[in-house]
């Protein structure tokens, strides 16, 4: 999508952190931003700020695990703005940092904190992705979805594994969702990114708060409230990386570089197990591994895609 300016882009999660690093992004290039968040102050403020720098801004009510909620924010951001172009699914919640700096062991995580990890980091891109994609392919131009998944959604760190878990699932659907939607005309990509300066800390602790209980952080051990870290990148970095590759469409997005020798490192590792079949002689017949392939990830389709984006 070469041209973006005018383009209408819905930004989940859009109030803070890389989400309004996108939407200062995005306004830049001159495009008009829909910002929905949960939380209706640090909403207003977004809105504020985008639109005292002279964006077209509007904020909508959203909790992405709500079918429902998904509905009602899309018809207001299309009887404000008209039919959306762009969809980021950034919205996420952290599994929780212990006060005493210790891990969070898989097998002490509470079962409730796991679903809700789940449900926002997940369900929530399935659920934009659901509401989305039939507007966009209805309207019948050029579209793209970006999905926030995490450096964290390649490797997985010990005591991490339920926030690495969900990003895992955010990078297969959106790898999966590449492949569906290149012949209809709708990019997708993949943001994984590194260290950011980010209020992800603090909001998915208002969020744990809320849905599972005022108590939950304190009687867990976790840090409720977390300065944003200055040495981190700047979130409006992020969002001119997120901007680019809207428009190369662009597979995945890579931020920070300097986790390529983690990645390489992990597919090392499952490189070295694949060994010889479990039944001599047995291979998978040739039907069953063409389905298996997904066109994404060959540089030719890749390329196909892109120039029917142009």
């Amino acid at each position: 999508m070469e041209r973006v300016e005018g383009k209408v882009a819905f930004i989940t999660g859009g109030a803070s952190g890389i989400g309004f690093g996108m939407a200062q992004a995005f306004g830049e290039a001159g495009m008009k931003l829909v910002i929905a968040d949960v939380n209706a102050e640090r909403r207003e403020t977004a809105v504020g700020a985008l639109s005292e720098s002279g964006f077209a801004c509007h904020g909508v009510d959203l909790d992405v695990r709500s079918a429902t909620s998904w509905k009602a924010a899309a018809d207001d951001a299309e009887a404000r703005f008209g039919a959306v172009d762009i969809l980021c699914n950034n919205a996420g919640v952290g599994q929780g940092r212990r006060t005493d700096g210790t891990r969070l062991l898989l097998e002490a995580t509470d079962e409730e904190l796991f679903r809700l990890v789940f449900d926002i980091n997940v369900a929530g891109a399935f659920l934009g992705v659901r509401t989305m994609v039939p507007r966009i392919v209805a309207r019948g131009a050029a579209g793209h979805i970006v999905n926030t998944g995490s450096m964290a959604g390649l490797i997985a760190p010990p005591g991490l594994a339920t926030y690495s878990a969900s990003k895992y699932a955010v990078t297969a659907l959106s790898e999966s969702l590449r492949a569906e939607l290149a012949a209809r005309n709708i990019g997708v990509s993949l943001l994984c990114p590194g260290g950011v300066q980010s209020s992800l800390d603090t909001t998915s602790a208002e969020r744990r708060n809320e849905q599972l209980g005022s108590g939950f952080d304190r009687e867990a051990g976790f840090l409720s409230n977390r300065p944003i870290n200055p040495e981190m990148m700047e979130p409006v970095s992020v969002g001119r990386r997120v901007l680019r590759a809207i428009r190369d469409n662009d597979f995945y997005i890579f931020s920070h570089p300097e986790y390529a020798g983690l990645i390489e490192e992990r597919y090392a590792a499952i490189r070295r197990d694949i060994g010889s079949s479990a039944q001599d002689g047995y291979v998978d017949p040739d039907w069953l591994l063409a389905a298996s392939r997904n066109p994404a990830y060959s540089e030719d389709d890749r390329s196909a895609a892109t120039a029917g984006l142009r």
